[in-house]
């Protein structure tokens, strides 16, 4: 089991049910660019079927899959939690570093760096 999280456009809002009806969020950015950047954050990435990265360290357990829009760029990335202390505080620094928001699947809202354990 896994608590997931959609690193996506999302407006700018203070919560999910404020995202008006008719906002068709944009693709987040260039694959090659965004996996640089998880990188960047997570330097123990494994890459693998060109649209997955694994992360395992203590503390972080972690599957990040890329949605792609189309052959070069990712509509959204899907963040796979599977455990560990340190991991929802990996994923806000990934959307630090991304510049974007998220979406909890737990709480039906914006993700919360204030409140990662309501996820959890």
């Amino acid at each position: 089991m896994s608590w997931d999280i959609y690193i996506q456009d999302l407006p700018p809002v203070r919560t999910a049910s404020e995202i008006p009806e008719d906002f068709r969020p944009r693709p987040i950015g260039a694959r090659e660019e965004l996996a640089l950047r998880i990188r960047t954050v997570f330097p123990m990435a494994d890459p693998q079927d060109n649209d997955w990265f694994f992360v395992k360290a203590p503390g972080l357990d972690l599957s990040l899959q890329l949605h792609m829009e189309n052959a070069m760029q990712v509509r959204y990335i899907l963040v796979h939690v599977h455990g560990g202390e340190h991991s929802a505080a990996g994923v806000a620094a990934l959307l630090r570093e991304l510049g974007l928001r998220a979406m909890d699947t737990a709480t039906g809202d914006l993700f919360d760096a204030a409140t990662l354990e309501d996820g959890l």
